[in-house]
């Protein structure tokens, strides 16, 4: 039988009678005292088995980690030229695919602009031949077609102009075997107009989080002192052996 073996033979039957056990007077309190000693000492005997095993298995994963960090050190060194090629390289596609896009942009809102000239003047002339032609029909005595005419030119001048735009001459920008992502990020520029909104209900609470390593250092050192909103201090107890017996 192992070290192991031993030490997990001992702990069964005791924490087993352990659970048995409920504290409604002296009796039972001390009986629950002596068995919480018992547990504690079993413990401290787990501990002087494992500890040796646990800080060998450390130290091979020191060791381990220590020659995963030689490689990829070597690894980074090899591939950071690399890496600053790639990232200078990418900065030029983006810096130039950005300019065309710009101009290309400018391009299709000037010759939208032509189309809509060109569409507004064409509409001014069927607008003002519309208009002669109802003024002869009026003079011949045809009222009703005067009037049709004439409200079918008023429709059309009101309708929302729609072009067709020629595509511009700069193309779009095309890469072969690769391409340019966009990529989205928040950034927090004001973290009191955040919390606002969530107390206002116009944000998700999901949108913050609270710091609980300050608060929880704070509930240590203030107590029932606390005095933050929506914060309280909460205090718990646990037993622990002091290794002092009464004698």
């Amino acid at each position: 039988m192992n070290e192991i073996e031993t030490v997990q033979k001992e702990v069964m039957p005791i924490s087993g009678q352990a659970m048995l056990i409920i504290v409604k007077d002296q009796g039972t309190l001390v009986k629950a005292n002596e068995f919480f000693l018992i547990i504690d000492a079993l413990k401290k005997k787990i501990a002087a088995t494992f500890d040796p095993m646990e800080e060998a298995a450390k130290e091979a994963k020191r060791k381990a980690e220590d020659s995963r960090k030689t490689i990829v050190l070597e690894r980074e060194k090899i591939e950071a030229p690399l890496n600053e090629a790639k990232s200078y390289l990418s900065g030029q596609v983006i810096s130039y695919k950005r300019e065309q896009d710009r101009i290309r942009e400018a391009e299709e809102e000037c010759l939208r602009q032509e189309a809509i000239r060109a569409e507004m003047k064409r509409r001014e002339k069927e607008e003002k031949e519309k208009f002669a032609q109802a003024i002869k029909l009026e003079k011949a005595g045809a009222t009703e077609e005067a009037e049709a005419l004439i409200a079918e030119a008023i429709e059309e001048k009101e309708r929302p102009i729609e072009v067709t735009v020629a595509p511009p001459q700069t193309l779009k920008i095309k890469l072969d075997g690769a391409t340019v992502k966009g990529y989205w990020h928040a950034e927090v520029t004001d973290l009191r107009a955040l919390c606002k909104a969530v107390g206002e209900g116009k944000a998700p609470l999901a949108y913050v989080d609270a710091n609980m390593p300050t608060l929880n250092t704070l509930a240590k050192r203030l107590m029932k002192e606390l005095a933050i909103p929506g914060v309280k201090a909460v205090s718990t107890s646990s037993m622990a052996a002091t290794g002092k017996r009464a004698a």
